[in-house]
């Protein structure tokens, strides 16, 4: 694989509308699924994949603090959706898949050590059927752990400890076909949590649990399977991992006779906690709560968010709704807000935390870009419009006290440094 260097209101009272944020493009036209992440002391890494004349490709571009970052590097023709992490050591990973047309397809990675550029890629997975990128983690070990799907209802992985290669591929584990797996890295002790839809039996793949796995630091396999969620009444959970300054957690919609949200977290222990209810929201005929996240500060509060779809004929979504809740330390989680309009089209999401600092952004297409920050020891979430002309998508990126949001904005990327 050759690696290729190119140029480089009244709608609420906590609803502050401010001047367009400073922020920098980084990136040429024609990009689409931004990817950024960012260390405790600034180093950064942004992918995206943009369009050529025949297919998709993706860019990457690094550095040591956001606003230094290097030249874009190019990678392979017809890759998509590359997943990207960065360590505490600097170590840098970029997975992605990469078409193969009649021949199937392959999931790559590239990691560069502190002080390196990229090595040469590795092939983790080639098949013809199915394959898609979930994750990809590095330990503050310097360990990278990459997970990908096999066909439609299996989960493998691959490890390379610090300075030593990727070994075998291994199979993680058996899931719903519509799990919508998901990574995340707690920063207190650097375990690596998947989290996945597991079906009740192979037989029947409808009831699905919400389930995680753990890979702590010393381990050299994830853990058995914890189920979080209660299967009763015909449930279906859907699950999603979730991260802050202050830990991990798997936030899940479960739909039985009620729509519930609920929130999991891993203790400092390493064990899963009594799951938290966030709410029971019922929105009247044809309006659900879906797609729940969270992110956990340091001081044990809990910012959650989730999207009001109303979808009156079957046909796709009409409108979809901002909200968000917040947990203070040791208590439930309060009022719901509405952070957008009843009838807009919020449905991107983004959230992070930083201390004790929560932030939320949330955007529609060609309109508002909308930034809300929990502040330290506040009760209420404020919120202010980063740009009025977005292209409808938000990607935010915390440690340390590094805050990053990155957007679109008329086919570039932006990146804005919240702090």
């Amino acid at each position: 694989m050759r690696l290729i260097s190119i140029g480089s209101s009244t709608l609420l009272a906590s609803l502050v509308f401010a001047a367009t944020a400073p922020a920098a493009t980084i990136s040429p036209t024609g990009i689409r699924f931004p990817e950024i992440a960012v260390n405790a002391d600034g180093a950064t890494i942004v992918a995206w994949e943009r369009r050529t004349r025949s297919a998709f490709t993706f860019d990457v571009r690094t550095g040591d603090s956001p606003s230094t970052l290097g030249r874009t590097i190019r990678f392979a023709a017809r890759a998509y959706r590359p997943k990207i992490a960065i360590g505490a050591d600097g170590t840098r990973a970029i997975m992605w898949f990469e078409d193969e047309g009649a021949r199937g397809g392959v999931v790559r990675i590239a990691v560069a050590r502190p002080g390196h550029g990229f090595g040469r890629p590795r092939v983790l997975e080639r098949r013809r059927g199915r394959t898609a990128t979930v994750g990809v983690a590095v330990q503050p070990t310097g360990r990278v752990v990459a997970i990908w799907v096999r066909g439609s209802s299996r989960i493998a992985y691959a490890l390379a400890p610090r300075d030593r290669a990727f070994g075998a591929a291994r199979e993680l584990t058996f899931k719903s076909p519509s799990s919508g797996e998901s990574i995340a890295v707690d920063p207190r002790d650097g375990a690596v949590v998947i989290t996945y839809g597991a079906p009740l039996s192979i037989a029947n793949l409808a009831n699905q649990q919400a389930a995680a796995r753990t890979l702590t630091t010393t381990a050299t396999a994830f853990s058995e399977p914890a189920a979080l969620s209660d299967p009763a009444g015909l449930a279906q959970a859907f699950p999603v991992a979730v991260s802050g300054a202050g830990g991990v957690g798997v936030a899940y919609s479960r739909f039985a006779d009620v729509n519930e949200l609920w929130l999991v977290r891993r203790t400092a222990t390493g064990a899963w906690s009594v799951p938290q209810r966030i709410g029971t929201p019922a929105y009247g005929a044809d309006r659900a709560a879906v797609s729940p996240i969270a992110t956990l500060p340091t001081d044990g509060s809990a910012l959650a968010s989730w999207s009001v779809v109303h979808d009156p004929d079957g046909r796709g979504a009409v409108s979809s709704q901002t909200v968000a809740t917040l947990a203070q330390p040791g208590a439930a989680f309060g009022v719901p807000q509405a952070l957008t309009p009843a009838d807009g089209k919020y449905g991107t999401r983004a959230i992070a935390s930083a201390g004790t600092e929560a932030f939320l952004a949330t955007a529609t297409p060609h309109g508002p870009l909308l930034l809300s920050t929990r502040p330290a020891g506040g009760g209420a979430l404020v919120t202010r419009t980063v740009t009025t002309n977005g292209d409808g998508d938000a990607v935010l990126a915390a440690a340390g006290r590094h805050v990053l949001l990155a957007y679109q904005q008329r086919d570039r990327l932006r990146l804005h440094i919240v702090r």
